[in-house]
């Protein structure tokens, strides 16, 4: 079988989706139903005198200001985002006006109180009933909700998955100035999730956010030029892009411009700059970011090699639950590099990380089962998991999946499949594929 040889993974390797970039910060703790609240029993040390104090005035102040304000029970967007702020840290009194506002149609106060729902921090968290507040903001034109709705009906949370509602209500949203919807619009039409594939046109929407200040925006229109997709291939262009990002604190970006130093595209190759903008991003909080500096040490590049460092680096990001930390200590683990060769820690850490679907992960899984490493030999099972990598277009998996056909292990021996799936695999450069291919006089 034709493992991973070395994982190479770009810093800007994935898109990133944004789905509550335009929500303000202090949405970070919901409620229980409806019957609940008012006998809500808040986690924790009870609030200072002052605090509850506070909350108090406040209370009653929006009261007084919804009672004078004819004919709907109404609050300004800075008052609505106060009681927010309260009622994400479970001030019970916060909590009984905002929904008070929310049951009074107040779009802003119905939009909080589906976010509550739908984190979950303070008490259950119910998608439904997030579902039905949002649906009721949107309903009076509150982009925010009808942003979030679209979230839930893509990623089928509260309800059945539907790409094209999805779409639907990023639209709305979007036309309404939402960057964050734009975002994701752009999104969905650069992955064809339920409307056409489109690259031209997910740069269009990805260019409307991007104008409005939007991080994630500015990100995936540096992905788009880094990557040709609906734009030439412009590295220079990527790297405008991805400073603009990073200089809005995304990490992301941050990773990316790392990246773009390591491997010399569209500047000069600079590992110590590489190193620099990783670390940027690490500390910023991005975990991948971790395992790309994991990666320097490992090759020794910029640094003195360091397998001790390199698996440092490694663990960090694995054990918070990166997908690449995960991939790369496992691939540790199978090599046995500053490591004892451990077969059965190399599978678990691939299967983390194949389960958050990494297609080198997947690849490398099913080799385990293929070989029989650190788990009983299974060819059904390494056929599945080269399978699930090779939809992702991940090259040894492709030629993998040839073999097993060619062969007829893990499923019915089919050489016209096995040659079809050389072809794909040698397109994206397989040098065995390209072999065999070329003994084959194809």
């Amino acid at each position: 079988m034709n493992p991973v040889a070395w994982p190479r993974v770009k810093g800007n390797a994935a898109l990133v989706r944004a789905t509550s970039e335009a929500v303000t910060s202090h949405r970070d703790s919901p409620l229980k139903a409806d019957r609940d609240l008012r006998s809500l029993t808040v986690r924790g040390n009870a609030p200072a005198f002052a605090k509850l104090l506070q909350t108090f005035i406040l209370h009653i102040a929006i009261l007084l200001f919804a009672a004078l304000s004819a004919p709907a029970l109404a609050a300004s967007n800075s008052d609505v985002n106060a009681l927010a702020r309260l009622a994400g840290q479970g001030e019970r009194a916060a909590i009984v006006t905002l929904l008070g506002l929310a049951r009074g149609g107040d779009a802003e106060a119905q939009t909080q109180i589906g976010w509550l729902y739908y984190q979950g921090s303070v008490v259950q968290r119910n998608y439904p009933l997030a579902r039905e507040w949002f649906l009721n903001a949107a309903a009076k034109d509150q982009a925010e909700a009808m942003n979030l709705l679209g979230h839930l009906y893509q990623e089928g949370l509260g309800t059945d998955r539907n790409y094209v509602e999805a779409a639907r209500w990023y639209r709305q949203a979007a036309d309404l100035g939402l960057a964050a919807a734009a975002n994701n619009l752009g999104w969905l039409y650069l992955k064809g999730d339920g409307i056409e594939k489109n690259p031209a046109l997910a740069k269009e929407w990805f260019e409307r956010a991007a104008d409005k200040g939007h991080a994630v925006a500015l990100y995936n229109l540096g992905y788009l030029h880094a990557e040709g997709l609906g734009c030439e291939q412009d590295p220079e262009r990527a790297l405008v892009w991805y400073r603009k990002s990073a200089a809005l604190g995304y990490p992301a970006a941050m990773r990316a411009i790392g990246w773009h130093y390591q491997e010399g595209q569209g500047v000069p190759q600079d590992y110590a700059a590489a190193k620099t903008w990783y670390e940027k991003a690490a500390a910023a909080g991005d975990l991948e970011a971790e395992a790309m500096i994991g990666q320097l040490f490992q090759h020794g590049r910029g640094v003195p090699r360091d397998l001790a460092a390199t698996r440092q680096h490694y663990e960090k990001a694995a054990k918070g639950g990166d997908a690449v930390g995960e991939l790369l200590l496992g691939w540790l683990y199978q090599q046995g590099l500053g490591v004892t060769r451990d077969f059965a820690a190399a599978l678990s850490w691939y299967r983390k990380s194949a389960e958050q679907g990494n297609a080198d992960a997947q690849n490398n899984l099913g080799y385990l089962y293929d070989e029989g490493f650190g788990v009983a030999r299974d060819y059904k099972e390494a056929f599945a998991w080269y399978r699930k990598a090779a939809e992702q277009g991940q090259a040894s998996a492709l030629f993998n999946l040839g073999l097993m056909y060619e062969e007829g292990r893990g499923t019915a021996r089919n050489v016209d499949e096995a040659f079809r799936y050389y072809r794909k695999a040698a397109e994206r450069g397989h040098a065995q594929a390209k072999r065999i291919l070329g003994e084959a006089g194809q």
